[in-house]
């Protein structure tokens, strides 16, 4: 219908107008995740142009390519067979992971740092899939903890590794309150707002409530976990489109690795990102 009416407008054939739908839909995604850009640090009162201003318009270019990609990949996800890695490379030990999405999202996220992980030697690795959406981030703990104790469990009792984007990192640290000791060996965030993000304040969904900066939900958990029981590493960059205040994704005792000119996806997609994941779970799980 839409492609439909802009044909009409424009006076077009209607034989234009399923692709004057997908140019008007990838136009209000583009215009869409532009607004974020503009938004986050408004909101958050954050001043992010300075010196590195020149980043913000090439980082919106390159997330708008990464966000659609992904989009087209989660949206694939049932269809594409993107399997869990079951077993370790022969005569290598166990080198167990669990990866954990954020909101809206689903496994097929880790499509692009699957087999870097894999070509590392880690096995097993399972990726969850947080259901339903949405939802309250305690009521995911008791599902990650299921994958947390068969991966352990397969692996001989070896502790397991966490690698987690946006709200998984919450997720996980979660988990980490109710797990047994010596279940959860290293977790590794990217993109997450320890601290809240402002952009949270738009929406009243429970897990949104929750990363809201100040919540009485942070406040709780970053209290329990100061000092952290588990290493951990945070991957975050100071543009990035949907954490602000950007320095949100830091953790204190974490760490940290603070890098320029990326958005909230593009940080799953680029090479050295993935570096800076299998050192951080090197220097837990030696060869």
């Amino acid at each position: 219908m839409l492609g439909l009416y802009l044909s009409a407008a424009g006076h077009w054939p209607a034989s234009h107008a399923p692709l004057l739908m997908l140019a008007a839909l990838a136009l209000l995604q583009f215009l869409l995740i532009a607004s974020s850009f503009i938004l986050s640090p408004v909101l958050a009162r954050e001043h992010r142009l300075g010196a590195g201003w020149h980043r913000i318009p090439w980082a919106l270019l390159k997330e708008y390519i990464h966000f659609s990609v992904a989009q087209l990949r989660m949206s694939a996800e049932p269809c594409c067979h993107l399997h869990d890695v079951e077993s370790p490379p022969a005569g290598r030990p166990a080198r167990p992971l669990l990866l954990i999405h954020g909101i809206a999202c689903n496994r097929a996220i880790w499509r692009p740092l699957i087999a870097r992980l894999r070509a590392a030697g880690f096995a097993p690795v399972r990726m969850l899939d947080l259901e339903p959406l949405f939802a309250d981030i305690d009521s995911y703990t008791a599902a990650v903890e299921r994958e947390l104790l068969a991966l352990h469990r397969c692996s001989s009792g070896t502790g397991v590794g966490i690698v987690a984007h946006s709200m998984g990192g919450l997720v996980a640290r979660a988990t980490l309150r109710s797990a047994p000791p010596g279940l959860i060996d290293r977790i590794v965030t990217i993109a997450t707002p320890h601290h809240g993000t402002a952009i949270a304040r738009l929406f009243r969904v429970p897990a949104l409530l929750q990363m809201r900066p100040g919540s009485a939900w942070l406040k709780s958990l970053n209290a329990a976990q100061q000092p952290a029981t588990v290493p951990f590493t945070c991957i975050y960059s100071l543009e990035d489109n949907l954490i602000a205040p950007a320095r949100s994704g830091a953790l204190a005792g974490a760490q940290l690795h603070e890098l320029r000119g990326m958005g909230h996806l593009e940080l799953l997609r680029v090479p050295h990102v993935a570096t800076h994941v299998v050192a951080a779970l090197n220097q837990a799980c030696p060869a």
